[in-house]
């Protein structure tokens, strides 16, 4: 599904998380991470050979509450049935002895479920069980001290395996399951590495599905119970050492769905038969006053899933927060994102979520990260919906897009249906949808070319990512980073719940000067927000626990930058660029400003469409400021609407505007359409608008070098 690339394998790449393709899919090649280097590769490959042959490694889930901790793994079924301890004191004891119960699993193999009950808070644990007569080690695993305020990380997709089909650097053939398998392990084993280092305190994580590759489509139907080929994928996603004392919460994805290894090798709480797979289906937990919430949409029966949504909110119907983790990213950024099958599952969704005020849905699914703005009463737009049949031959190019595809998109952005832009929100009127890219590098996909107007953030640089996500009674807080340099990909999101205060304003229009456009930088801002109180978020001041840094808000006041009726009544300025000459070349950073450089993030390119020159947003504060952005920023001269898609320039006494995705512009208050049919347009989550056109709008000179590709403003 994803553009073939190459890359030159070189010294100076030689710790960076290197990235190849093929069949179309991107994936990290775990010996040249910086996490490989000094023996770390070689003492891994080595230990492959006895882990991919362990079947019997220990998986840990949250009990129904956080007095309970589920346990499952398998055992031989020619060895005597297994024994389970859990005790206070790191001398075995029976006195810990515990009731395993055993069902058949795979062929060869039992699969043994332990619950263990009364976990008091702020205590340490013991755990040991036998694998062939003979007593593991003992596990130590501690209780929070309490659930009042606690953090858990959420990642997607490990998708174990899901790299086989790529060929390593400097061989010709595919990886291959067993190498795939030890490649993707390598990679998951680091991010619960870096995930536990940013916070050791953490309570457990979240999956949002799809945590192995193989499956068995042709012929589940008789093959799920017994099928065997994807449990040395089991066997590298339970390899990691942290595992067996950090419990998981997961989702069942399209992989897991369609045979029965899931349900032997996972224990899940308050497990139900509604929404099943031969995987399992629905199931939830609490901890402190959370509600959890999982369900299993490999089953689109939609009913089934209201049923079992309604009746677990009904039981814990004071929960502070209720949290929906599925598999598909219903409101992503993906290439899954814009398919029919996973639009009429968002809008099926929607109405019961909202009517359980639901806060906040955790997908997975497209191997992308994206966070949506808050979101309310979505629904299905019939005239322009598509099937999913047309929509493949769209995409496959055996139809051409035409007004019924484009429309399709257009009908499906629900732009209409953000309540709020903001990075911190109070008492929202809607749902948060975030979805997690991929956690092991297996498997990256492209973010779709057009960002849709409901998507806040999105990133994709083919590294693996993780979400921490603390909770507290009233605040929800989302950081979210990616695993090579451990920086975070977007800006903190926030959450809060405030009895005495109303719900933030939907109504106001969120702008952003050219500096600041939202990106899928983790150093931007998806709004003009200046804090007045430092780094973090909204009078952000930080809190370090244990080398992981939390973020607790005050009432610090923070000056926002909106487009406002309050705007409209004060005296508008512009910026003159009569007096600048400015010069920028095509593939290049640098812009010329009356003999000064000046540096663009991105650098201008040729629309193959129109054959125009393309220049992003920092170019036009450039431009119209003389290469002064403050100067510019103060008057106001560039704004960014991100719900819209619209700049607006007020320049040489001008308002400008250019919305992406059209050829038509306005210049004070007139539409105009562009020459040559250019349009402005989203290019790497990026604005860009025709140089041309800009230039004839400000009323200056345009000269064009064809032989240095040069365009220049005089």
């Amino acid at each position: 599904m994803r553009r073939k690339i190459s890359l030159a394998l070189s010294a100076v790449l030689l710790f960076t998380s290197i990235v190849w393709a093929a069949d179309n899919d991107g994936w990290t090649e775990a010996p040249y991470t910086e996490a490989a280097q000094n023996g770390a590769w070689e003492k891994w490959c080595e230990e492959w050979e006895t882990e991919k042959n362990d079947w019997e490694n220990i998986s840990l889930t949250p009990g129904a509450d956080e007095t309970e901790l589920n346990f499952a793994w398998y055992s031989k079924d020619s060895s005597e049935t297994p024994e389970f301890r859990w005790y206070e004191d790191d001398t075995l004891s029976p006195a810990g002895a515990q009731i395993v119960s055993q069902s058949n699993a795979v062929p060869g193999y039992y699969s043994n479920k332990v619950t263990v009950e009364g976990i008091e808070p702020g205590t340490t644990y013991y755990y040991a069980y036998t694998i062939d007569g003979e007593w593991t080690e003992p596990v130590e695993y501690t209780s929070a001290d309490s659930t009042d305020s606690f953090s858990f990380v959420f990642f997607g997709d490990p998708q174990i395996g899901s790299s086989n089909e790529n060929i390593p650097t400097g061989e010709s053939s595919e990886l291959g399951q067993d190498r795939s398998v030890r490649n993707d392990s390598f990679n998951w084993n680091n991010t619960v590495e870096k995930a536990y280092e940013l916070n050791p305190e953490l309570s457990f994580m979240v999956s949002a599905g799809d945590q192995i590759q193989t499956r068995d489509k042709k012929n589940s139907d008789s093959s799920h119970a017994t099928f065997t080929e994807n449990e040395i994928e089991y066997a590298g996603y339970l390899s990691p050492e942290l595992l067996k004392k950090i419990p998981v919460a997961t989702t069942i994805g399209n992989h897991d769905a369609l045979s029965t290894n899931y349900t032997y090798h996972f224990n899940n709480p308050n497990a139900s038969d509604v929404g099943s797979t031969y995987a399992g289906g629905d199931y939830y937990f609490t901890y402190g006053d959370v509600l959890f919430i999982m369900i299993n949409t490999n089953n689109t029966n939609v009913a089934e899933h209201a049923s079992f949504i309604e009746d677990a909110c009904k039981e814990y119907e004071n929960a502070s927060w209720r949290i929906v983790t599925l598999h598909h990213d219903i409101y992503g950024s993906g290439e899954h994102s814009n398919e029919p099958e996973i639009l009429e599952l968002r809008y099926g969704l929607i109405p019961v979520l909202e009517e359980n005020n639901i806060d906040v849905v955790l997908t997975g699914h497209d191997h992308t990260y994206s966070r949506s703005y808050i979101m309310k009463g979505g629904t299905m737009d019939e005239s322009n919906f598509i099937s999913q049949d047309d929509y493949d031959l769209y995409i496959d190019g055996e139809k051409e897009i035409d007004s019924a595809y484009n429309n399709y998109l257009t009908s499906i952005e629900d732009a209409d249906h953000i309540t709020s832009t903001e990075d911190v929100v109070t008492n929202p009127d809607g749902i948060l949808y975030l979805t997690a890219n991929s956690a092991s590098g297996s498997k990256y996909y492209d973010l779709v070319e057009h960002q849709q107007a409901y998507i806040a953030a999105r990133w994709q640089e083919d590294v693996p990512t993780f979400s921490m996500i603390d909770v507290s009674d009233d605040r929800f807080t989302i950081n979210t980073y990616r695993t090579d340099t451990m920086e975070k990909i977007d800006t903190e999101f926030t959450i809060i719940k405030d009895s005495s205060a109303p719900s933030t304003d939907s109504s106001t229009e969120v702008t952003t000067d050219a500096s600041t456009q939202a990106t899928t930088e983790s150093s931007t801002e998806t709004t003009t927000r200046r804090y007045s109180g430092g780094g973090g978020g909204a009078g952000a001041s930080s809190l370090t626990v244990n080398g992981y840094t939390k973020t607790e808000t005050t009432e610090t006041s923070t000056e926002e930058t909106t487009a406002s009726a309050a705007d409209e009544e004060t005296e508008e300025t512009t910026v003159s660029v009569t007096s600048n000459t400015v010069k920028v070349s095509i593939g290049s950073t640098d812009v010329e400003i009356n003999g000064s450089t000046e540096s663009m993030d991105v650098a201008p390119y040729i629309q193959s469409s129109s054959n125009s020159t393309m220049v992003p947003l920092r170019f036009v504060a450039l431009a119209v400021s003389g290469g002064n952005i403050d100067g510019a920023d103060s008057a106001n001269a560039v704004q960014w609407d991100a719900v819209s898609k619209t700049v607006t320039i007020n320049a040489n006494n001008n308002v400008i505007t250019f919305t992406a995705g059209s050829n038509v512009m306005t210049v004070n208050g007139t539409k105009q359409t562009m020459d040559n049919g250019a349009e402005a347009e989203i290019k790497d989550s990026r604005m860009f608008i025709p140089f041309r056109a800009l230039g004839n709008a400000l009323g200056v000179n345009v000269d064009w070098d064809a032989d240095t590709k040069t365009a220049v403003y005089r």
